[in-house]
């Protein structure tokens, strides 16, 4: 089984935190996993250029999200963190989503319907001020035909100050470490 991760963060903070420890978990049940990081990718807007998109079904931009169109094709199932901006997934992690329009153009959905996905979304509320963002996501997977499999909403703080490791550590999210490891179990 291949895995791929995508860290919709746009800095390093409680996302790729979690993408990370979600990796080590694939990692130790012998799955092969990528871990991508959006913030370290060149990944344009959407133009909206759909006369070239739904002819070729390919996108006209040379960037990378060429490359990651491919490796998602390639994938058996998927992982997607990020955080909360305003109940929606950051602006780099929308830019990510907007791309992928030509996989739907292609008429991906039944290969998609194969692949399994969790999504989980980390905000600085409450898990259910959170929970919008963690649907968003959801949603952009299912339209792909992708199955859903778990999708967790967590609370966690913005400033971190070097702490790396607080979403996994904080006392309100106890057992978190064992809740995603039964996501990942899902997969």
């Amino acid at each position: 089984m291949k895995v791929l991760s995508i860290c919709g963060s746009p800095r390093k903070g409680n996302s790729e935190t979690l993408v990370l420890f979600i990796q080590d978990l694939l990692k130790k049940k012998g799955v092969d996993n990528e871990v991508v990081l959006l913030r370290t990718k060149n990944i344009k807007h959407c133009g909206g250029c759909v006369e070239f998109c739904n002819k070729n079904l390919k996108c006209l931009q040379k960037d990378d999200m060429n490359e990651l169109v491919r490796k998602m094709e390639q994938a058996d199932g998927f992982v997607f963190v990020c955080p909360n901006y305003f109940s929606m997934p950051p602006g780099i992690f929308k830019d990510f989503i907007d791309r992928c329009s030509v996989l739907y153009t292609a008429n991906k959905q039944d290969e998609f319907g194969k692949k399994k996905a969790i999504v989980i979304c980390v905000g600085a509320e409450e898990p259910e001020y959170t929970d919008a963002c963690t649907n968003n996501v959801a949603q952009y997977c299912e339209t792909l035909g992708m199955n859903v499999v778990g999708r967790k909403s967590i609370r966690s703080r913005s400033e971190l100050q070097g702490n790396y490791n607080y979403v996994l550590e904080t006392p309100h999210n106890k057992g978190l470490k064992e809740e995603i490891e039964e996501l990942v179990n899902l997969l």
